[in-house]
């Protein structure tokens, strides 16, 4: 017997609708708001040699900000960038955190944000990984590598060739 009409377990339903129907929406909807974040800006003040500078600064991009901006949650505008059916707003997405996570690394370079804070965002949202490369052999190869099986059984025929 086939599922009654409009069962969300029918075959064939695709579930919930996109909340954006075309990828110029999303654009759009992503535009508006970086432009937001610029002309948002919160005010510092700096105190140098007995005086107050104020310093205005555009708030930060992120992928939690964008999401909120969009009315939806992280997971959601994640799933834009990689699940089936989602294909065409890939590169949308893709290209908004990429200008997300430039705007971290600037901003960290810059000594705006604290670099602890940007290690840890950058290692934990964007891939960034530290990576440590040790060379465990000397100068002088006494601190060679241990020497596989094959070596030592290669090792052992040609001495007893011999």
């Amino acid at each position: 017997m086939a599922a009654p009409k409009g069962n969300k377990f029918a075959i064939g339903n695709s579930g919930k609708p996109k909340k954006w129907q075309t990828v110029e929406e999303l654009q759009s909807d992503i535009a508006d708001y970086f432009q937001e974040c610029d002309e948002n800006k919160r005010l510092t003040f700096v105190k140098s040699i007995g005086e107050e500078i104020e310093v205005s600064m555009p708030l930060p991009y992120t992928i939690e900000g964008l999401a909120e901006a969009l009315d939806c949650d992280r997971d959601t505008l994640l799933n834009y960038q990689k699940q089936e059916g989602y294909e065409e707003y890939f590169g949308t997405i893709k290209r908004a955190k990429m200008k997300i996570q430039r705007n971290k690394v600037e901003r960290g370079l810059m000594g705006v944000a604290p670099s602890s804070t940007t290690i840890f965002d950058l290692k934990n949202n964007h891939g960034y990984v530290d990576k440590t490369i040790q060379d465990l052999q000397s100068s002088d190869g006494s601190m060679s590598p241990p020497k596989t099986l094959a070596e030592l059984y290669d090792e052992e025929r040609q001495s007893s060739n011999s």
